[in-house]
């Protein structure tokens, strides 16, 4: 590998790790997962474009990790709306209002994770649930929130027609 492309690949270390702490979230497994990809790079002479091989590399090496540990990547809660319009500000106290509808022990992981910002498996640790446990709660849960948030936006529908116009 030329001595260009292994700069290249220094200049573009933040990308590398803001990428795999999307996936990961977590500190020390992001580094090792960046690390294994540059010297994966660095050490492979057939490579043509080095940024975007180690980025597949990265990727692949994070998906690999989850999988390793059992995580299950699940959809996140909508995201906080722009909090300038009414009807998504309406939006976001219904979607906390449903969230309360929720089972408790749902409600105390939802909190745990969004509120807190406990990992998972701080959180398995916390509740004394099985991590196989977790995940079906939170996927139960979403699942609910989604159905309650389809059948408020049905219900509001004429409510965001004229707000439109």
């Amino acid at each position: 590998m030329r001595e260009s492309d292994k700069q290249m690949l220094a200049d573009h270390y933040l990308d590398l790790y803001q990428m795999a702490y999307s996936l990961l979230h977590n500190k020390a497994d992001v580094e090792d997962a960046v690390q294994d990809a540059l010297v994966d790079t660095m050490s492979n002479p057939f490579v043509v474009n080095p940024y975007n091989y180690c980025k597949r590399v990265l990727k692949n090496n994070c998906l690999k990790r989850l999988k390793k540990e059992n995580y299950i990547l699940f959809e996140q809660l909508p995201e906080i709306p722009n909090h300038e319009s009414e009807i998504d500000e309406a939006r976001l106290k219904a979607l906390w209002s449903y969230k309360e509808k929720l089972p408790d022990r749902i409600q105390e992981i939802f909190d745990l994770y969004y509120v807190q910002g406990y990992s998972r498996h701080q959180i398995s640790e916390i509740t004394n649930t099985p991590m196989p446990t977790l995940k079906k709660l939170f996927h139960k849960g979403h699942e609910r929130l989604k159905k309650m948030m389809l059948e408020y936006d049905q219900n509001n529908i004429f409510f965001k027609k004229n707000k439109d116009t």
